[in-house]
């Protein structure tokens, strides 16, 4: 089976696009002529597959926010009895959004081709992230592949949830800096260049701060394409940092030494790490299974050595705790209760609830920093502005001390 991209129109002539899986374009074009459509253009898409092939072209990336729509489906899906086919067809079909549509259709694909839905999904056209492939691989090794796609759904809905909170709390901010900022740029341009006329007329010095400002000020415009050509640089360097290994595991290591930065990266890993290995623990897999797969959805370098080490210490015969131990990421608290759950011979529960306790204190601190983030940056701001409207008025009180009585 192939997945077929089309271009159709309906009997009222409406074009619509989408994907859909056949045996050959003729397959393809039959099948979209059942769902009422004239089809106008098919093409075989290969999605990662041919990515891989094809030096230099660039790997369709599915955003979170459609990734936890998709996810959501699935477990909706699989959980009222549908099989994994039956599912990505009517995600497919109901979809409502081409990225999903067409990672449904492309993992469906390789679905009928014989690989195993961690597999097809891996190598579809979404790229997705390496722990949700390896959260649904350790779901069909455990057989509990809707309780995998639900616990991964209320992850990614919660983050999205912690993410919109953030950007909530920055855009009234960012709104105020901006208005601010062409204010005060308005100032500096037509308002100072006249004081500073008028005061080198009568050959009086002006106001440390009002120099300062127009130091700051020059030096921008001076420098304004070097300035512009930094930024651009650095935000095509911050892009490139989620997609190059080399470059990831710098600017890991630069959050890790960060406090604030450094700190959520390790709640964010150890929730990650602590909920794939309750579900999998909990899904009567090894546990030797178990640290394979939590290893796998951890993206920082030198936690993943550490990981990968606690997994080989769990292989030559150290109990499980014993080997967590080599963690760093993880919390102490996290580690006394999976002890207290090898002791009294509730692994499981016990694991899944220090995986609740780390997702909790990730999203309480998300919640934190949303609340402090405005206040902070709107007090920022503020002394932004007052600064450059200082540096105006200062001169002109100096003025009206010099011509008053």
């Amino acid at each position: 089976m192939k997945t077929f991209a089309y271009t159709a129109f309906t009997a009222a002539g409406k074009r619509r696009r989408g994907v859909v899986v056949a045996e050959d374009e003729a397959d393809a074009s039959a099948r979209i002529s059942a769902q009422g459509l004239l089809p106008s253009e098919i093409s075989a898409q290969s999605g990662v597959r041919a990515s891989r092939a094809v030096p230099g072209r660039r790997m369709r990336r599915i955003d979170h926010d459609m990734l936890s729509v998709f996810t959501r489906q699935m477990a909706v899906l699989l959980s009222a009895g549908l099989a994994a086919d039956a599912a990505l067809e009517a995600v497919q079909t109901a979809a409502g959004a081409s990225r999903i549509e067409r990672l449904a259709a492309e993992a469906r694909a390789g679905l009928m081709e014989g690989e195993p839905l961690s597999q097809a999904l891996e190598r579809a056209g979404g790229v997705l992230p390496p722990w949700f492939t390896a959260a649904i691989r350790a779901g069909e090794h455990s057989g509990d592949l809707d309780a995998v796609f639900l616990t991964l759904a209320d992850h990614l809905e919660s983050n999205a949830s912690d993410r919109a909170a953030i950007t909530s709390a920055l855009i009234y901010p960012a709104f105020v800096a901006g208005v601010a900022v062409i204010v005060c740029a308005v100032l500096m341009v037509t308002v100072a260049p006249e004081i500073v006329a008028m005061f080198a007329a009568t050959g009086q010095e002006l106001p440390p701060l009002t120099l300062a400002v127009l130091r700051v000020v020059d030096f921008i415009r001076d420098n304004f394409v070097a300035l512009a050509l930094t930024a651009v640089a650095l935000l095509a360097l911050g892009l490139a940092s989620g997609r190059v290994p080399a470059l990831k595991n710098r600017r890991d290591r630069l959050a890790l030494r960060l406090p604030l930065a450094g700190r959520f990266l390790r709640m964010a890993e150890a929730a990650a790490y602590l909920r794939t290995l309750a579900l999998v623990i909990n899904s009567r897999l090894p546990l030797t299974e178990a640290l394979r797969f939590a290893a796998g959805v951890v993206s920082v370098e030198s936690f993943s050595h550490e990981a990968r080490a606690a997994g080989d210490a769990l292989h030559r015969g150290e109990n499980l705790s014993s080997a967590l131990s080599r963690l760093s990421f993880l919390h102490p608290v996290a580690r006394q209760l999976i002890q207290a759950g090898e002791a009294s011979a509730r692994l499981g529960p016990m694991t899944d609830r220090a995986a609740v306790l780390a997702e909790t204190w990730l999203r309480t601190e998300r919640k934190r920093v949303a609340v402090v983030l405005e206040p902070l940056s709107m007090v920022v701001v503020g002394v932004m502005v007052l600064v450059i409207v200082l540096a105006v008025l200062l001169p002109i009180f100096d003025m009206q001390a010099m011509v008053g009585p």
